[in-house]
């Protein structure tokens, strides 16, 4: 998903299953999950669904492994399939439990990645949505960082787009949503005093504070990332950008008067 990241939502999610076997296949896929094996993850889910169609804590799972399977699916039209998958699943869930935070996180993640395969009408459609589900996550569950993860990210996303394109979208479609880089900085910080420890927090917010032209407050988000043990190859991005960032602005400034220093 490009507009945001793939987020492990559903690790601390619970499934309630009146079937045993479905309780240990969602344990497999879960492991599998945070192996990085996601097929593996999706044959064990959809092997809990056949079992217990209407579990939402199932239905969540299948939606997010659909999402993960996205950017390694060739050619684009299988790639569009999969990810309609997601979102569909990610429907179906909603359609079972309105009141569930992770219902509506999951949605806004899902219609995240159908933005990549669809005209810049639906596109502004979509993001409406995704605000919105975004949201109501919130409302639901206001200590989930993933959600004001997801909600900074979209008023980034949305506060930077290409001016042509806002626009035309203020003459085609009657305007983009509102949203700013004031916003999207509150989100991350909100994500971040919930869990300091989540290095892509402190990643975005670095994003933001360079788009505003606060050099010295990205510097101090990306010197975060680099007190956090990479567990994974995003975060492993994350932090050879930090490593750029802070070597770029030592040299800059010059080595002596630089505060900044790169952890290796």
């Amino acid at each position: 998903m490009k507009a945001f990241v793939v987020l492990p939502i559903l690790f601390a999610m619970q499934v309630l299953a009146e079937d045993p076997r479905v309780t240990s296949l969602v344990k497999q896929g879960d492991l599998a999950d945070q192996q990085g094996n996601t097929r593996a993850a999706l044959s064990s889910f959809r092997a809990a669904e056949a079992i217990e169609p209407q579990n939402v804590g199932v239905l969540l799972r299948i939606s997010k492994q659909f999402g993960d399977l996205i950017d390694e699916t060739k050619p684009e039209e299988n790639a569009k399939r999969i990810a309609q998958l997601a979102l569909n699943y990610g429907t179906k869930a909603l359609e079972l439990d309105r009141n569930n935070a992770k219902v509506h996180l999951n949605l806004a993640i899902s219609y995240g990645h159908m933005t990549d395969f669809v005209g810049n009408k639906t596109k502004l459609e979509y993001s409406k949505i995704i605000y919105d589900e975004a949201q109501k996550s919130i409302e639901l569950d206001p200590t989930d960082d993933y959600a004001w993860h997801v909600l900074g990210r979209w008023e980034a996303g949305v506060a930077n787009i290409n001016p042509m394109l806002k626009a035309l979208a203020g003459l085609v479609y009657g305007g983009m949503p509102k949203a700013s880089n004031e916003e999207a900085v509150r989100c991350f910080k909100k994500a971040v005093e919930i869990a300091p420890q989540r290095m892509m927090h402190h990643a975005e917010l670095a994003h933001v504070y360079k788009q505003m032209g606060k050099n010295d407050l990205a510097l101090q988000e990306w010197q975060n990332t680099l007190g956090i043990r990479a567990q994974d190859s995003d975060e492993e991005k994350y932090q050879q950008e930090a490593h750029a960032a802070l070597d770029a602005a030592r040299k800059a400034r010059g080595s002596d008067g630089n505060k900044f220093t790169t952890q290796r």
